[in-house]
């Protein structure tokens, strides 16, 4: 298998309930066609499912937030200046110790021990396969123009962005597994 090295944050996403991390194929009606990026299985996400695309994820520092593509770009640095990335099933000390350098202004009270061991699975799946180079371009561009709704002329629709807004659309609209209905207060018997 050949590896891609022109994959964005904004095509990988995770759903709740299921290891690993996915990229986007396209969408159907009921949901979005994902690929796995460990095992390359393909299947489609359906209502219920909760996606999040990587790089509408941010983590907690004491003074705010930072997006995961400037996270990445740490541990990137990081592991080409020598330094061991643990695993996602490392102890909570190590991963601990290990997002201190990462983040050292990370906030130790929202970012738990199960999080800085996710960031680390993710960033073994992902450090062949993503464009680091455009990180930076791509956290700057999801920034910018991200509350105008103008059209952007392009030769072809831009799937994840149309599959994003489906999948947060999803979330919203399913959180309870179900359509909540509107009912109409009623009056109690005089």
């Amino acid at each position: 298998m050949e590896i891609c090295i022109s994959m964005k944050l904004k095509d990988i996403v995770s759903v709740t309930g299921m290891p690993g991390l996915h990229k986007i194929l396209g969408q159907n009606k009921s949901g979005l066609i994902l690929e796995a990026l460990a095992d390359g299985k393909k299947f489609s996400t359906n209502l219920r499912q909760r996606v999040s695309i990587l790089s509408d994820i941010s983590m907690f520092e004491e003074e705010g937030e930072v997006k995961l593509a400037v996270v990445l770009q740490n541990v990137k640095a990081l592991e080409e200046k020598g330094e061991t990335i643990p695993t996602g099933k490392a102890d909570n000390d190590e991963v601990k110790a290990f997002m201190s350098k990462v983040m050292p202004n990370y906030d130790r009270e929202r970012v738990y021990p199960s999080d800085m061991k996710k960031l680390c699975a993710w960033y073994h799946l992902l450090k062949d396969k993503l464009d680091f180079a455009t990180l930076h371009e791509e956290e700057t561009e999801g920034s910018e123009g991200s509350d105008s709704d103008a059209p952007v002329a392009k030769a072809k629709p831009d799937v994840s962005k149309t599959a994003a807004k489906s999948a947060v659309k999803t979330a919203t609209k399913t959180a309870a597994g179900v359509k909540a209905k509107t009912a109409t207060p009623r009056k109690m018997g005089s």
